[in-house]
């Protein structure tokens, strides 16, 4: 009896630590279509859902939820990610030298727009689709760089 008590009191601790447990944090990564043949660590298979078709996409990302400035959701429902400069200059160059290929933005792993680039992008923002980005998601992603912007401001010498 005493064993089972035990291992229930376990339970309930595990479960309790696993719930107070921090949420992973938020990823949003946007990939260029590889170019034909590239193989091995230079690209990775993702499958896109329209059209229904799996291509290869970079491996390394050209933009990252490091460089977002604000996530938000627009009346008409679409979720508009805005960039930092570092980020907008990154956007722009994949989207000048990627003319003709595929834009694949992944969240937290799941591919949630794949356009063919059809235009530089020059503002520093991309338009998804709505619900591409829940609002839970946005909500930690706003978080996450609030944060990150008071570090910045903790980080930066003070003059007296």
């Amino acid at each position: 009896m005493k064993a089972g008590y035990r291992f229930l009191l376990l339970v309930v601790g595990y479960s309790l630590w696993i719930g107070a447990a921090q949420k992973p944090p938020f990823l949003l990564r946007i990939h260029l279509q590889a170019t034909e043949g590239a193989k091995g660590m230079v690209s990775v298979p993702v499958t896109l859902f329209q059209p229904n078709e799996t291509i290869a996409i970079q491996s390394l990302p050209e933009v990252t939820e490091k460089e977002i400035r604000k996530v938000s959701t627009r009346v008409d429902g679409t979720v508009l990610v805005e960039f930092n400069d570092f980020g907008r200059t990154k956007l722009e160059v994949g989207t000048s030298t990627g003319r003709g290929m595929i834009l694949v933005v992944l969240v937290n792993g799941r591919v949630v727009y794949a356009p063919r680039i059809d235009t530089v992008i020059t503002n520093g923002s991309i338009l998804l689709p709505p619900g591409s980005i829940t609002p839970d998601e946005i909500l930690q992603v706003n978080g996450e760089v609030e944060k990150l912007k008071e570090q910045r401001l903790k980080d930066v010498p003070r003059t007296n």
